[in-house]
């Protein structure tokens, strides 16, 4: 494994092998003819070799020179940053060419995934879902932007589907797009997704399509809220969310977070759908820098779980981000807390055991160079994580816990999740689209890992 830090790691790792395909098939590999294409298409070559043969015909319509075939191809199998977008960004720079680039799928067939496994495991697991974007091409959704892509992003794919020939893109407003993220996530064996909500994301009734989705699925895996405070005092949205609720003021501040949010999100959804850990409907309340001070955080936490109590008839769990534990007072008041960044942790996860409870939090992939540096190559200098190898350990070392959340299922800019994607490569070879989930599936079958 890599080691996860910003200055140079070793430039060879342990590779990882490649994974059986099943229920998945390649579509066959690049064989010509070479021509120059007017979109460079980033995904076409099944193995290094062909596939920067086919990138050097697409960006100069000329076969690849043997050298810098071997070259690339070495770099791609021994460097654990480079990317295939890295290769055509730079054959695209030495031709003084500003390419267009495209992603297609290399896989024959998105197949259909459901059914939850027989799981053995004593933990549940969940993951933190997002889902403001707005895809094809929106907020948060363009290809360039990730670097790799779930199906229908780019447009409507039939896997989408509520019904037999109805599409839907990868758009929260479809109830399709929810539908398949709750059926990939029920085969991955998780027992619920925590929803990463802004705010401006669930109101005026957003979660309808939601809620659609799970009346259309037979025992769906249940539903928990992330509440992400990035939003206040943020001038993209509503006059309503410019305003950052004062700390100081834990009564007002609670009110404003709870009518905008916690009341809104839990409101929409069936009770029957929430996630309940040790009984209670479950939160995580995050810190982005925007709520402050920090030091006056548990009394604001305390009036929103009276708030939820008043109204729900029933009080929350809430997980505080340690953060918020500035706060001196926060132990007493906080359910759990969790370090959302775990890169740095030796053990690449948080443990909490507050109150008793033993839950764990990890981040197990990291690719955000497209988000953060648009058009630039991955240096060893970049984070970059795109195997399994930490989620592995972290399936294995977590077994002793009674909950472990996964950051995230499918944050496409930041290269975190690990849902289903039709374009992983590692160490010179595609990962299947549901890899991931497989991992977590044979985890919860076995109970070990």
């Amino acid at each position: 494994m890599p080691e996860i830090k910003t200055t140079p790691a070793p430039a060879a790792k342990p590779q990882e092998p490649a994974p059986a395909s099943a229920p998945f098939a390649l579509k066959p590999d690049f064989a010509g003819p070479c021509a120059r294409a007017e979109v460079v298409d980033v995904n076409l070559g099944n193995t290094p070799e062909t596939f920067v043969q086919a990138a050097h015909c697409q960006i100069t319509g000329q076969p690849a020179p043997a050298a810098l075939v071997t070259d690339w191809a070495r770099r791609l199998r021994e460097e654990y940053y480079v990317r295939r977008i890295d290769v055509v960004r730079s054959l695209c720079a030495q031709e003084k060419r500003e390419c267009k680039l495209g992603y297609s799928d290399p896989w024959v067939a998105q197949e259909s995934l459901d059914g939850a496994p027989d799981r053995h495991a004593r933990r549940d697991v969940g993951a933190v879902f997002m889902f403001f974007f707005e895809c094809p091409g929106g907020t948060n959704c363009s290809m360039d932007w990730a670097n790799t892509h779930a199906p229908g992003m780019d447009g409507p794919v039939p896997l989408y589907g509520m019904k037999p020939g109805q599409k839907a893109p990868y758009h929260p407003a479809n109830a399709g797009f929810w539908r398949r993220e709750l059926l990939d996530a029920q085969y991955a064996g998780l027992s619920f997704l925590m929803l990463n909500t802004y705010g401006p994301d669930i109101e005026d009734g957003k979660l309808k399509p939601l809620t659609e989705a799970l009346r259309s699925i037979e025992s769906p895996i249940k539903i928990a809220l992330f509440d992400d405070t990035w939003t206040w005092g943020q001038p993209y949205f509503s006059e309503f969310w410019k305003q950052k609720p004062d700390l100081t003021d834990a009564d007002q501040a609670a009110r404003t977070i709870y009518n905008a949010k916690w009341k809104p999100f839990f409101s929409q959804i069936d009770k029957k759908h929430w996630y309940r850990f040790a009984g209670k409907p479950f939160i995580y309340f995050y810190n982005a820098g925007t709520l402050e001070p920090r030091t006056h955080a548990a009394p604001v936490i305390a009036k929103l779980k009276a708030l939820f109590k008043a109204d729900f008839g029933e009080e929350p769990f809430v997980d505080v981000d340690l953060a918020f534990f500035d706060d001196p007072s926060m132990p007493s008041v906080a359910d759990s807390k969790f370090k959302w960044m775990t890169f740095d942790i030796p053990q690449r996860r948080h443990r909490s055991t507050l109150n008793g409870h033993v839950i764990d939090h990890a981040m197990v992939k990291w690719d955000a160079v497209n988000r953060d540096r648009p058009g630039q190559l991955a240096t060893n200098h970049d984070r970059c994580v795109k195997g399994g190898q930490i989620l592995q350990r972290v399936l294995k070392d977590s077994m002793d816990a009674e909950l472990l959340i996964l950051a995230t299922w499918n944050d496409l800019g930041e290269g975190t999740g690990i849902n289903r994607n039709y374009d992983y490569w590692v160490d010179g070879h595609w990962l299947p689209p549901h890899y991931f989930m497989q991992l977590i599936r044979n985890s919860q079958i076995k109970g070990t890992q």
